[in-house]
């Protein structure tokens, strides 16, 4: 369809080349890195250093469990393998604050990516900033921690790249899709939702193929054998791993677990700060499919209904919600965009005032310069925030001052954090590893633990436990007070640790002194 002459005089303007649009990005992305360079511990980060540390230093990915005594020495399939062993060389060539520009770059990198890509399909560079901000914001919860989705996070959006290319007669390009596919099943188990967007468009692409040729005969064409191939070649490609088919076998059941005591696995909340974000770059982006004149392409289309769909089946969808709507609608909102301000120009012709534009364009640069010195006390540091998650520093910090030894049944999200720190002289009852380490029956018996549900204190009577380290925010501390032959030999605020009756250990960790680290972890940096 023909531009008016205001909307050319518009496109031309968002592509001249020009220092201030320069200005532009540096300013959005030192915003981004101000934002992605805090990173906040999680949960399993402890856990991903100290795997990836066992993997490379055993030479096996596939290895019998020496963390748990409750798993038996059983067969532990990691499957994020590779993603560990990477963060574990480099915190141990460059420390924290390796770990954290590691994570800042590809998040970074993430960014730039989307940014090239909706400048390359017409968007201006104060326009296509202002999206790839709102992506930032809809990411910065799963890039503001050092964990293997950073990963799924970019091979997604390089997919996204693939499947558009090869939408707009590059098929070509599809013939990496098995190469990244094969990264990615060593990386992160989000090649699921990858291969999940790759057949929803291809099939509706090859549908599209046959409906305009009349005639099955289009499944032989060249770009219907090419996609084909790439398809089958990649699903091949995820078997490339040191598990083979059993990786399947495994992910398969894992897409049945229930996880009611996981967040990010439960549906996105709607009425929440998340699910605002959601709502707003969803209905931008269908107003955009609506209003764009852009060409409508049924297979973008149908992939871009599905990845809208997928944050309200669990939350940790979001990340890739944002990355999709981007890419997928990106160039539709632009085009609204430029049709909503051709129609302002129409009305009146704008004054331009260049002494104006340079000073935004200079104000802009200093902001970006100041947010790029803020950002840089955040290498040195990945935080230990109680608002998010509380450890357990000052009992654990008696534990291993004491010497203590043994089995210790353990609140979940403390697992990983207590293995670091006391691995291998203690072993835990339950971790951040979940299905992957324990069976069904270990994982209920430590839930109903921590609930205080059913036979409680099974953990306690089926296993050889020594030690229990629970929350006193959770009911397992005062059914643990009121069991007979489980004294209670110390506790602060977040924490308490209850020895078996007549257990040397007691002794040996009463004794001990009692640091002054916050019993919380408030104010600490991991490890």
């Amino acid at each position: 369809m023909t531009l008016t002459m205001a909307e050319a005089h518009l496109a031309s303007r968002n592509s001249a080349p020009r220092w201030s649009s320069a200005g532009t990005i540096i300013f959005f992305m030192s915003v981004a890195l101000y934002a992605l360079s805090r990173t906040v511990a999680d949960l399993d980060l402890w856990g991903h250093i100290k795997f990836g540390e066992h993997i490379w230093r055993t030479g096996r990915a596939v290895q019998p469990d020496p963390y748990s005594y409750v798993t038996g020495g059983q067969t532990w399939f990691n499957h994020e393998w590779l993603a560990e062993v990477i963060f574990y060389q480099v915190f141990s060539l460059f420390g924290v604050p390796g770990l954290v520009a590691f994570k800042t770059g590809l998040s970074l990198l993430i960014l730039a990516l989307v940014y090239r890509h909706l400048c390359r399909r017409g968007l201006g560079a104060g326009h296509a900033g202002v999206v790839v901000l709102f992506v930032a914001i809809m990411l910065v919860q799963g890039l503001g921690i050092v964990h293997p989705k950073l990963f799924s996070y970019l091979l997604f959006l390089l997919l996204l790249l693939l499947i558009h290319a090869a939408e707009h007669g590059r098929v070509r390009r599809l013939w990496w899709s098995p190469v990244l596919f094969g990264l990615w099943a060593n990386l992160h188990p989000g090649f699921m939702a990858g291969l999940a967007a790759l057949f929803v468009w291809a099939g509706i692409h090859i549908a599209a193929l046959v409906w305009h040729a009349g005639s099955a005969r289009a499944l032989l064409s060249s770009p219907a054998v090419a996609i084909l191939a790439a398809l089958i070649t990649s699903v091949i490609a995820t078997l490339v791993t040191p598990f083979g088919t059993e990786l399947w076998r495994f992910l398969g059941r894992g897409a049945t677990f229930v996880r009611p005591d996981i967040a990010e696995w439960l549906p996105l909340e709607i009425a929440s700060f998340y699910g605002t974000l959601y709502l707003t770059f969803l209905i931008a982006s269908a107003a955009g499919l609506v209003y764009s004149r852009a060409e409508h392409r049924p297979a973008l289309i149908a992939l871009w209904a599905g990845i809208a769909l997928a944050p309200l089946t669990a939350s940790r969808h979001g990340g890739l919600f944002a990355l999709g709507m981007a890419l997928l609608a990106g160039e539709h909102i632009g085009s609204a965009w430029s049709r909503l301000a051709a129609a302002s120009l129409s009305r009146r012709e704008p004054r331009r005032n260049r002494r104006l534009r340079l000073w935004a364009s200079g104000i802009a640069l200093a902001l970006a310069v100041a947010m790029i010195r803020l950002s840089l006390p955040h290498f040195s540091c990945i935080v230990v925030d109680p608002i998010v998650n509380s450890m357990p520093t000052r009992a654990v910090a008696l534990l291993k001052d004491s010497g203590a030894g043994g089995n210790m049944a353990v609140f979940f999200d403390w697992g990983e954090y207590v293995l670091w720190h006391l691995s291998p002289r203690i072993k835990v009852s339950i971790d951040g590893r979940r299905e992957t380490a324990y069976s069904d029956v270990a994982r209920a018996e430590n839930l109903n633990f921590l609930l205080g549900l059913n036979d409680w204190d099974a953990i306690l009577q089926n296993h050889d436990t020594h030690l229990a380290l629970v929350s006193k925010r959770w009911p397992s501390y005062n059914l643990m007070k009121l069991k007979p032959g489980w004294p209670l030999i110390y506790e602060d605020s977040l924490a308490a640790i209850f020895a078996r009756e007549g257990s040397p250990l007691a002794e040996q960790i009463t004794r001990t002194r009692v640091s002054d680290l916050p019993p919380d972890g408030r104010g600490q940096c991991f490890p």
